[in-house]
């Protein structure tokens, strides 16, 4: 499944992103804001079935360094990553989100829109899905989401 509608002003320097939910400090931060955290690179292909793609160099801070610091409530378990695409969103569990990245640039530039800037989710071992696009809202949860939560013909909550 291809994300489907880019945004309409995804000028990075007025994007946020936006965590809410099981949270003790919910909080809205800018992309700028995510490239000033403690970054990191990884070489990551992200081609979807039946495309050959090389690895491309992203960089970008990874997704348990800014939920750690909305502070989640012990019983959070699970998110739902949003795409400014409101027919997108992806549920993971918490430990598996975690090591994902909020990738900011690619090859040393701001992510083109195309490729999903200028804030794009990169889990290790996703599928073409999972890495969503034009990431807008985390929402920390208490349980897994709801199969209408989520896209892919129905995601799996517990992926």
């Amino acid at each position: 499944m291809a994300h489907s509608t880019p945004p309409a002003d995804p000028d990075p320097a007025r994007w946020t992103v936006t965590l809410t939910g099981a949270v003790a400090n919910p909080r809205t931060v800018r992309a700028s804001d995510l490239a000033a955290l403690e970054t990191v690179s990884v070489e990551v292909a992200t081609g979807c079935e039946g495309e050959t793609t090389a690895p491309d160099r992203w960089r970008g801070v990874r997704v348990g360094t800014v939920i750690d610091r909305a502070r989640p409530r012990a019983d959070a378990s699970h998110a739902l990553v949003r795409s400014a695409d409101p027919e997108f969103a992806c549920g993971f569990t918490l430990d598996r989100l975690r090591d994902a990245l909020l990738a900011v640039s690619l090859g040393g530039d701001p992510i083109p829109t195309e490729r999903g800037g200028p804030v794009r989710l990169l889990v290790d071992d996703a599928d073409c899905w999972e890495r969503v696009k034009w990431v807008s809202r985390i929402d920390v949860l208490d349980e897994p989401p709801g199969d209408a939560d989520t896209a892919r013909e129905q995601v799996p909550a517990d992926g």
